[in-house]
């Protein structure tokens, strides 16, 4: 999951640095990977953190001006903004342009195809709360099984259910 969220990283990152007059194109390999750690950490400490609503909030649009308001979102910006400044050398401006328009468009796109059944929404919470796929969340008593006790857990302790309610509300 990890490795597609990524192709989308490099391809949207490709086009905006290729359209952007203040940042050379031979950046661009650097800026996808600054772009990449800050969007995966940024999203990383908003589950190790139990940011649910931000997060079903997050997973609830595809709206890229709505995205850009969440909490969550701000932090990633924030984040690769100042990446972008100490480990790619763009000044400031550029910086902050660049990552205001480039998250919210990766993060649309992720969470479109999270929508039409391209990616699947379980295997992004796992991949983020470092498990390779959806079951070391789903896995709510620890057994290392993914069964229905698990699923009634997980709805009725609310983090899980509140998260899939938001995503899937229209």
């Amino acid at each position: 999951m990890i490795d597609q969220i990524q192709q989308i990283v490099n391809q949207l990152t490709e086009k905006e640095v290729g359209g952007n007059a203040n940042i050379s194109n031979d950046l661009a390999g650097n800026v996808a990977k600054e772009t990449g750690n800050s969007l995966m950490e940024g999203l990383q400490n908003a589950v190790s953190g139990g940011n649910m609503d931000g997060l079903m909030n997050m997973f609830g649009s595809t709206d890229v001006n709505s995205l850009t308001s969440n909490p969550i979102v701000k932090n990633i910006i924030e984040s690769l903004t100042s990446k972008l400044g100490s480990n790619v050398g763009l000044d400031a401006g550029t910086s902050g342009g660049f990552a205001s328009s480039i998250i919210p468009q990766i993060l649309s796109m992720v969470l479109g195809k999270a929508k039409s059944g391209d990616f699947n929404i379980g295997d992004i919470l796992g991949s983020l709360s470092g498990g390779g796929n959806g079951s070391s969340i789903l896995d709510q008593n620890g057994d290392g099984k993914v069964g229905i006790d698990d699923a009634i857990s997980a709805v009725t302790k609310g983090g899980l259910g509140d998260i899939l309610g938001g995503f899937f509300k229209k």
